[in-house]
């Protein structure tokens, strides 16, 4: 946030500081294991923390763990775990990666932080392949620095198995110490009134019916001129990893989806100046701004655009093993 800040003056203004505990490309480095480079970085002028060691076996790897979990109030910032890797970089590249992460790294996370809240509703959101999600809308909860105000609740079983009501008092917590997610119900603090939650048989969002295919756990809408699904697909296309065009946002898709001027990926290079200025907050400039976005953003990479056509089961590493 502070690296974003349009006005360079703010983000010298405040105190930043930086960690650093890997590198990218770095020829003749010279080091072989992640202790070496650990050592290398603060020659070279990058701070590391040095709250790291080397552990010998898992039993020892545990005991820094919980050091660190004893220490972690006492620390000068927020942490939310530790971080265990592979010291030997040879290691490392036998064991190899999956798309998402490494396999030679493992995210070793401290106990949620929670906190107490009313569940107040339970509602219902459309994703761009159709799929069905409850969320809980709470009151209000600040749970370690942070105000949460929803939820997901996953889909209709995961509601059953954890016995929410809508009205309960429930307790909340930041998964990772990020997610906001429901824990539990409070049964002792029921008055009564409390009412379970049912899955609604058509979509909230185009009225067209529910299914729910059999072997799978969630709820979904198959009609594919769905608003909410068409909304959701094409946040989802200009997404950073697809197409990666940050002009064009939630409320202009929005208001582009709503006035029916778009209704596949393939009509916003379709857009024109007249059309644009013509929505609430757009002027010729930015409209102008969008349209060369949009432009660039042609020029992608074969997995990229794999990627941005949302198949189902294509990810990024996918679109990068069919490319």
């Amino acid at each position: 946030g502070s690296l974003r800040q349009l006005d360079p003056q703010v983000t010298a203004d405040r105190p930043l500081k930086l960690y650093c505990y890997d590198i990218g490309r770095a020829d003749g480095a010279g080091v072989s294991s992640q202790a070496e480079l650990l050592e290398l970085l603060p020659e070279l002028g990058l701070r590391v923390n040095p709250l790291y060691r080397v552990c010998d076996g898992v039993s020892d790897t545990i005991a820094f763990y919980r050091r660190m979990m004893d220490e972690r109030a006492d620390l000068p910032y927020e942490t939310d775990g530790v971080v265990v890797k592979l010291n030997d970089f040879s290691l490392r590249a036998r064991v190899g990666v999956v798309s998402r992460s490494p396999r030679w790294a493992l995210a070793a996370k401290f106990p949620a932080a929670q906190g107490i809240t009313r569940l107040t509703d339970i509602v219902v959101s459309v994703g761009r392949t159709g799929i069905l999600t409850p969320v809980a809308v709470l009151e209000t909860v600040r749970v370690h620095g942070v105000e949460i105000s929803s939820a997901t609740l996953h889909n209709e079983d995961e509601v059953a198995r954890k016995g929410i009501l809508i009205g309960d008092m429930i307790v909340i917590q930041r998964a990772g110490d990020v997610i906001p997610q429901v824990v539990r119900p409070l049964p002792e603090y029921r008055a009564g009134s409390e009412r379970p939650f049912a899955m609604p048989t058509v979509c909230p969002e185009c009225g067209a019916r529910v299914v729910r295919l059999e072997g799978e756990a969630a709820h979904r809408c198959l009609n594919a001129a769905c608003p909410a699904r068409l909304k959701q697909s094409l946040l989802h296309f200009v997404s950073k990893s697809a197409l990666d065009d940050d002009g064009l946002g939630v409320r202009l898709i929005d208001q582009l989806v709503d006035r029916g001027i778009v209704s596949t990926p393939a009509d916003l290079f379709r857009l024109d100046v007249e059309t644009l200025v013509a929505l609430d907050r757009v002027g010729p400039t930015s409209a102008g701004k969008l349209l060369s976005s949009l432009e660039e953003a042609k020029r992608t990479t074969l997995s990229r655009f794999l990627f941005a056509l949302g198949i189902p089961g294509v990810g990024a590493h996918v679109a990068d093993v069919l490319a």
